[in-house]
């Protein structure tokens, strides 16, 4: 899977604006989107991630990721269109009403379109004004918070039980190898490498890359679904599992992320194991002292929980989209964190697409790379 080409109407700074993933025709497998505060970086990712959520024949609420903290994103614009390529053909996704006639890049190689109709909006909106944003939320319970949630599901699904707010129009070929990747168990894949070659498009934002100091009392479980996009949630995917499930379950997977993690990601500090009696990860420093993950810098958290992440789930049909790449990271956790990123992408085959607000970044992406959405919103 590959991201190609982002087309906004308007939504905040973006009037009618293209932002191309490609140069000379070819996606491009390592980007950054770059720009001061306030240049729609934030914008572009979220729109990339909700769009590929319809990709789902099977499109369920559980595909809509609500924020409390401001409105959905696809219900602060007009229009967008999303041309990704999946298996080598290209799927237009498109949302809401066109009111200027969009730049036609490619328009004949076009073989898909996913249509969503804007009924879908307001149902976004009434979900967030009557359940999410309401005032008598702050001080429901929480069970009746889960029935309230359970309400909503139920009632969603009864009015889109067929997916009547989107129009399908892609090959039939394409159609059923897509329906095959979601119906997939991935516990009866035969290997671990086979559970990374599923597409995926993996979203960490600009705020939530951090370590929960979580205590277990026994081996916790990281429960392997497929999912064809994910955002990272601290505490579900929480890296202190994820290390101590791993050494349980997958102990030759475990000594090739530690030896990775070792070598491209921590800085005079390394893992050296899991205290199995105790369910803690170990950290070895240089003077030798040890210590766990919860003593860790916020610098070397977000380094260790975006490596962790896309190193166990790296493909070449994959695609990783981070929001502010630099947040909260030294000059030097920059350097170190592109690094790691420009490996992974080597070694792998994925896409990476960073936003930052940082020269130093910036300076670490050729031209073909680097997309300047400063002067994109001026254009």
């Amino acid at each position: 899977m590959r991201i190609l080409r982002l087309y906004i109407q308007d939504c905040g700074v973006f009037k009618s604006n293209l932002i191309d993933f490609t140069h000379d025709g070819k996606p491009q497998n390592l980007i950054c989107l770059a720009g001061v505060n306030g240049s729609g970086k934030t914008t572009v990712m979220e729109l990339i991630f909700s769009l590929i959520s319809f990709l789902n024949p099977n499109f369920t609420l559980e595909d809509i990721y609500f924020d409390r903290l401001k409105s959905h994103i696809l219900t602060r614009l007009n229009f967008a269109r999303l041309d990704i390529s999946v298996d080598d053909q290209i799927l237009s996704i498109i949302w809401g009403t066109n009111v200027q006639k969009p730049d036609e890049t490619d328009k004949n190689s076009i073989t898909g379109r996913i249509t969503i109709e804007s009924q879908l909006c307001q149902d976004i909106l009434d979900i967030e004004r009557d359940f999410l944003k309401s005032y008598e939320n702050n001080e429901v319970s929480a069970l009746k918070e889960i029935m309230l949630r359970e309400i909503i599901r139920e009632q969603f699904k009864r009015k889109y039980k067929r997916n009547s707010h989107i129009k399908y129009s892609i090959p039939a070929k394409l159609k059923k190898q897509i329906q095959k990747y979601l119906s997939i168990n991935i516990k009866k894949l035969s290997t671990f490498e086979a559970k990374k070659e599923l597409p995926l498009v993996y979203f960490f934002n600009a705020h939530d890359r951090e370590i929960h100091d979580i205590h277990y009392s026994s081996i916790p479980k990281d429960v392997q679904g497929y999912w064809l996009t994910h955002k990272y949630q601290p505490r579900e995917d929480d890296i202190k599992k994820t290390l101590i499930y791993y050494d349980y379950a997958y102990p030759a997977e475990f000594e090739k992320l530690k030896s990775w993690i070792n070598k491209h990601v921590l800085v005079d500090k390394s893992i050296e194991g899991i205290d199995r009696p105790n369910f803690e990860v170990i950290i070895r420093t240089q003077n030798g002292t040890t210590h766990g993950l919860e003593l860790l810098s916020s610098g070397e958290e977000s380094l260790l929980i975006v490596a962790i992440q896309c190193f166990l789930r790296a493909s070449k049909n994959a695609v990783f989209t981070i929001d502010e790449v630099d947040q909260s990271l030294h000059p030097e956790f920059q350097e170190k964190m592109m690094m790691l990123l420009t490996q992974l992408q080597k070694d792998t085959d994925c896409q990476i697409i960073v936003s930052s607000h940082s020269e130093i970044i910036w300076r670490m992406f050729d031209s073909q790379g680097l997309i300047d959405l400063t002067s994109v919103v001026m254009t």
